[in-house]
C-alpha cells in the first residue's frame, strides 16, 4: 500500500491506495503541474508583451488597406505642408475646427464667397498634387 495526499480546497488528506494507483496519480499530478506551469508562463509572456506595447494582430484587419491608407495620409500631409501658412490655417479652421465659412469671412472682413473661392482653389491644388503623384 501507498499513501497519496489529496487537497480538497481547504485541507490535505492522506489516503491509502495501491502502489499502481499511487504511481498513476503521481504521473497525473506531474502532468497537471506541467500544464499549469506552461499556462503560467504563457500568461506571463502575454502580460509582459502587452506591457511593452505588443498588440496581437487582428485577423479581420486588411493590412493592404492599412498600408494604402497610410500612404494616402502621407501624401495628403506632404500636399498640405506645401501650402502657404494662410491656406493651411483656412483648411484647419474649416475642416478641423469646424468654423463656418461665413464666420471666417466675418473675422477677415471679406465676403463668404471670397472664403469659398479660396477654399476651392486650395482643394484644387491638393487634388492636382495627388494627380501628379500617380
Amino acid at each position: 500500500m501507498a499513501t497519496i495526499r489529496i487537497y480538497d480546497g481547504t485541507n490535505y488528506t492522506d489516503v491509502e491506495v495501491t502502489e499502481e494507483f499511487a504511481a498513476q496519480y503521481k504521473q497525473l499530478e506531474k502532468y497537471e503541474n506541467n500544464i499549469n506551469r506552461k499556462e503560467t508562463r504563457r500568461h506571463q509572456s502575454l502580460d509582459k508583451s502587452m506591457e511593452h506595447g505588443f498588440d496581437v494582430a487582428d485577423p479581420n484587419v486588411n493590412i493592404f488597406e492599412q498600408v494604402e491608407r497610410r500612404l494616402w495620409t502621407e501624401k495628403l500631409h506632404k500636399a498640405i505642408v506645401s501650402l502657404s501658412p494662410e491656406q493651411q490655417r483656412l483648411l484647419r479652421q474649416v475642416y478641423f475646427e469646424y468654423i463656418p465659412q461665413a464666420e471666417i469671412a466675418e473675422r477677415e472682413n471679406v465676403s463668404a464667397v471670397a472664403i469659398h473661392n479660396r477654399l476651392e482653389r486650395i482643394l484644387a491644388r491638393l487634388k492636382k498634387s495627388f494627380e501628379n503623384d500617380r
